[in-house]
């Protein structure tokens, strides 16, 4: 699928901020990110319609999109499967230029939301990271 994506936190944020300064992902992480993406699309069913809002900051309480975030970030081991923040693999996941001290400020702000499902609260730390955030990773 040709669905420019972002998506939070540590591979995520891809959605660019006011007053924001943005950094890019290796190639490595690139690729990554284009796998889990086409999987989660493939897996959650979101509406690449709604993936190309989310980009423009646009984060509708989708439960197709909440999926996907879950999804991704399952998948690149930021949450647990109860929907739980690994902040060490979130930090290690951080490209350079990255401010990983604010960073950790930010995540364990975030870490402790709580929700009715694991999706939820993963939407819920992403959509926290991303308003709290500086610094947002570009996928393209």
């Amino acid at each position: 699928m040709s669905v420019k994506i972002m998506t939070l936190a540590r591979e995520i944020c891809a959605i660019p901020q006011r007053n924001s300064m943005n950094v890019n992902l290796s190639q490595e992480q690139k690729e990554k990110v284009k796998t889990y993406t086409a999987e989660c699309i493939k897996e959650t069913g979101v509406k690449p319609e709604i993936l190309a809002e989310a980009k423009k900051g646009h984060l509708d309480n989708d439960e197709g999109l909440k999926k996907f975030i879950y999804c991704f970030f399952l998948k690149a081991g930021i949450v647990s499967s109860d929907g739980k923040l690994n902040t060490d693999v979130a930090l290690a996941k951080l490209p350079t230029g990255v401010d990983k001290t604010a960073a950790a400020k930010v995540l364990n702000e975030c870490k402790n939301k709580k929700s009715s499902s694991p999706a939820d609260i993963a939407f819920e730390i992403f959509k926290c990271y991303y308003t709290n955030t500086k610094q947002h990773v570009l996928f393209e």
